[in-house]
């Protein structure tokens, strides 16, 4: 790791030894931020240390997925993990931390296979918040929130008549990737987009007995957005088809000696249907009306075996209103409804039984400002309900499996917040939340011994500092975060069988203290970023003794991230990435027994950009030094198990706008 470290150690003297002309770049602390508040506000008026990812940073780093465009913002791991992004904000345990994530998409809350399959030409900026989002969101967010907005969302669409752009990639193993997104003014208010992408990508890992693993995804998206004089109305659907083959996890003494074979293989084919609504409102000029609804269902076939798995829908709703009083004061306040239901299928046969999650929740938020003082406070109420059957399977009581169960939870989240403008450029803040998150599903219906879960509850101190001084942006925070009823997993074995499980329970109270850091240096034509992440984190209570002061698996104490941009000349641009993450216990080592040896690992990607007119070149190398390390190391069959991660790669990427 040391020759990394040195390599991008020279590259930012030997740049802050060539700055000799400083050119100050537009100030990243006025960008527009949605998340917090569903309606339009800036990085500088947002108590949290929130990162910001632009289209047209994606674009130019040549990123093919959310895992390149969030590799080097601070606080967060991404990671693929059989076919889908795996998300961690704040330290919650690899890839099981989304469930401690909020991810949004226009708005609407998404799984994170859900944003696995967005194309990533499709996003028009990426906004993460770490240690916030409870108020408006509600259930989950411990970690924090990920909003993605597509292009175009609220109503600023381009004056031509007909504009868009096409875009193919190339990539190793044959991989490739094409697709066009396009749109038509129809009239001077109402405007048509259709967009449609296509891709392969072929694994590096060894074919098996079912042939090479090839995975597929195809997509097509129609939205139309009409314009009336104070509001706007906006309709979309989205079809996506994705069949994922995956090679699976290795034993560790298979994995030291090749870790490219695959002993076993996940193969699953997804059918998504997403219908989405918005509807924004200017009822006067202090007062803004936000409306919108999602349906979404997903059917699962085992490609292997040619059964389905899976039947999901959801339908979720969200009105919210925005007012204005006295000086520069707001308030807002709104309800929301989520409703899950998951059928349950043996052997490709639907079982007659369904488990279902609903959800109610109403919220308000105010937000009062005095001369340089701004004080925000907000409260929500949630009302979670289920009706589940218990699996079928082991270790379940066998009178439990397969009968009936009901929970209800009832919930707040409440947030205080003081923001301070100490200068023209330069704010400081502190915030107070407590937040919540309700099981999910498939957690509720497959616990240690039948048990029923708690909800798990969390308070957060949050300190923060944003300004822009001598052609330098940073963004600085330091938190302390009590999680109380944490639910995990705990991995199991049948003595009457070889299978391994791994059912939910509350592992008990956690506590996690981190410091996070963006800085960003713009000296001539280069621009440097660096990122620090540094999270203290253990068990410090359990029911299990062996657990207590113990640290949390699967979570690195350390992530360092270096970005830098070279800009040769306003058609052509050069980026070199490197990230480091410290080493953690396993997955399923709670207990800390078997030593803090995963993880301990840095890559480095390189990319380049070049702009001919309206055509855009892309050029990409990910893991340049072909590190070995892995998305994911857990252990069963009495020993570690390892995901290994892909190690050097290339895309080769032509973007023509029209």
């Amino acid at each position: 790791m040391k020759k990394y470290l040195m390599v991008m150690a020279v590259l930012v003297v030997g740049i802050t030894t060539m700055a000799d002309e400083k050119t100050l770049e537009g100030s990243r602390l006025e960008e527009t931020v949605i998340s917090t508040e569903n309606f339009e506000t800036t990085v500088r008026n947002t108590a949290g240390n929130i990162t910001i990812v632009t289209g047209e940073e994606i674009e130019k780093k040549g990123a093919r997925n959310l895992v390149d465009a969030l590799r080097v913002v601070p606080g967060i791991m991404a990671k693929n993990y059989y076919g889908d992004i795996a998300f961690d904000i704040g330290g919650y345990s690899s890839v099981h931390a989304g469930r401690n994530t909020i991810i949004t998409y226009d708005g609407v809350r998404i799984s994170a296979a859900e944003a696995s399959s967005i194309p990533i030409e499709m996003i028009e900026r990426i906004e993460v918040i770490p240690n916030g989002g409870g108020i408006l969101y509600g259930d989950g967010a411990s970690g924090g929130v990920i909003n993605i907005l597509s292009k175009n969302i609220y109503g600023k669409d381009s004056k031509k008549d007909y504009y868009g752009l096409l875009k193919v990639q190339y990539g190793s193993e044959n991989s490739y990737k094409y697709g066009i997104f396009s749109g038509v003014k129809v009239s001077n208010n109402f405007n048509l987009k259709v967009n449609y992408s296509k891709d392969r990508n072929n694994s590096w890992r060894d074919d098996d007995n079912f042939g090479k693993l090839t995975s597929r995804q195809e997509e097509i998206s129609i939205d139309g957005n009409y314009m009336f004089d104070t509001s706007d109305l906006k309709v979309k659907y989205t079809r996506n088809e994705r069949y994922n083959a995956d090679g699976g996890d290795l034993p560790e003494k298979d994995y030291e000696e090749n870790r490219e074979q695959t002993l076993w293989s996940s193969r699953n084919f997804y059918k998504t249907d997403d219908w989405y609504v918005n509807y924004r409102k200017n009822i006067d000029e202090k007062t803004e009306f936000l409306v919108y609804g999602n349906y979404y269902e997903r059917d699962t076939i085992n490609k292997k075996k040619e059964q389905k798995t899976g039947d999901y829908k959801k339908y979720y709703f969200k009105s919210q209103l925005k007012r204005e009083y006295l000086d520069n004061n707001y308030y807002i306040i709104g309800v929301d409804y989520l409703e899950e239901e998951d059928k349950a299928y043996s052997a490709g046969k639907y079982t007659g039984k369904k488990s279902i999650k609903e959800d109610y929740g109403v919220f308000l938020m105010n937000e009062m400002r005095y001369d340089k003082f701004t004080f925000t406070q907000g409260v929500r109420y949630n009302s979670t309900n289920y009706d589940y059957y218990w699996k079928n399977q082991y270790p379940i009581p066998q009178d439990k499996q397969g009968t009936a169960g009901q929970q209800e939870y009832n919930n707040y989240a409440l947030n205080l917040e003081l923001k301070y403008d100490y200068s023209d450029s330069g704010m400081t803040y502190i915030k107070l939340a407590r937040d919540f998150r309700t099981p999910l599903i498939k957690e509720m219906n497959y616990t240690v011994n039948a048990s029923k879960l708690d909800s798990q509850t969390q308070h957060t101190l949050e300190v923060g500092l944003k300004d822009f001084i001598w052609e330098t942006y940073f963004s600085a925070s330091v938190f302390y975060k009590k999680t109380d009823g944490e639910i995990y997993y705990q991995g199991t074995d049948n003595p009457n069988d070889n299978e391994d499980y791994f059912p939910y329970y509350n592992m008990g109270d956690t506590r996690r203290i981190g410091v996070q850091l963006l800085s960003e240096q713009y000296f001539g034509k280069f621009t440097i970023t660096e990122t620090i992440s540094y999270l203290h984190h253990k068990i410090v209570d359990s029911d299990f003794e062996s657990r207590k002061n113990k640290e949390i698996p699967m979570v690195p104490n350390w992530k360092l991230g270096l970005g830098i941009n070279y800009k040769y000349s306003e058609n052509l641009d050069f980026n070199v990435d490197g990230v480091y993450y410290s080493k953690y216990f396993d997955s399923d080592d709670p207990e800390n027994v078997r030593g803090k040896n995963c993880g301990g690992y840095a890559t480095v990607d390189l990319s380049t950009n070049y702009r001919i007119g309206d055509l855009t070149l892309t050029g990409r190398i990910n893991n340049i030094f072909d590190e070995k390390y892995e998305d994911y190391v857990g252990y069963w069959d009495n020993t570690r198990q390892y995901s290994p991660a892909s190690g050097r790669t290339f895309t080769l990427g032509a973007t023509y706008k029209f």
